[in-house]
């Protein structure tokens, strides 16, 4: 513990908004994670399910709430979709359009916070840097070359503090292309299934 903080300390005060940065980036990270997680449902046993329990002339009541408590962005554009399976195909598919759109912002949820810390971290680090080497022209001012410690204190924290925000920016970088991939495949689901109901609404696919 005692080298962590001393590391910290090494790297000059930007450390400071670089580890708000990275404590930033994993809260988002865990919420993103169990958002995303519980918005990926099967769209196949969704759908399956549908058809077992709602066939044209019947009240869709009960596919509504299963869908509603299977939950996901699915299972709600499904839902929206039987609120109007009696209606022309063409209003069924704007429903669930309608849904899906409504969906859209909650799956994109906090990127743009991992987008900031991705470009932010490594200008932080460079500050760092320039603060850094800084700090080394004035010890040599000083005290001349004859006491190379000081002017190495300075050369290592500029270092430090580059060295994380680079981290951050790549860790950061890896967790933006997993999510956006994720809430990519989700809204790719949305709209397969989402056909592949209006098929099934409109008997042009049983």
């Amino acid at each position: 513990m005692n080298s962590i903080f001393a590391f910290i300390r090494g790297g000059g005060v930007m450390m400071y908004p670089l580890i708000f940065c990275s404590v930033v980036l994993v809260a988002v990270a865990i919420e993103r994670f169990i958002t995303l997680r519980k918005a990926n449902v099967d769209g196949d046993d969704l759908l399956d399910e549908v058809k077992t329990l709602y066939n044209g002339g019947k009240d869709p009541a009960e596919a509504i709430t299963f869908c509603e408590r299977k939950g996901g962005p699915v299972g709600r554009m499904f839902a929206r979709g039987l609120r109007n399976s009696r209606r022309p195909a063409d209003s069924i598919e704007m429903a669930m359009e309608q849904e899906a759109a409504n969906e859209q912002p909650a799956l994109d949820a906090n990127l743009p916070i991992i987008r900031s810390i991705v470009n932010i971290a490594p200008l932080l680090g460079l500050l760092g840097t320039i603060a850094g080497m800084i700090a080394s022209f004035r010890a040599a001012s000083q005290v001349g070359l004859s006491n190379p410690t000081a002017i190495l204190g300075g050369i290592a924290e500029a270092l430090i503090s580059t060295a994380t925000g680079i981290t951050l920016a790549i860790i950061g970088f890896l967790f933006y292309n997993y999510f956006a991939n994720q809430s990519k495949k989700i809204v790719e689901d949305m709209e397969y299934y989402g056909a592949e109901l209006v098929n099934f609404l409109t008997g042009r696919l049983d």
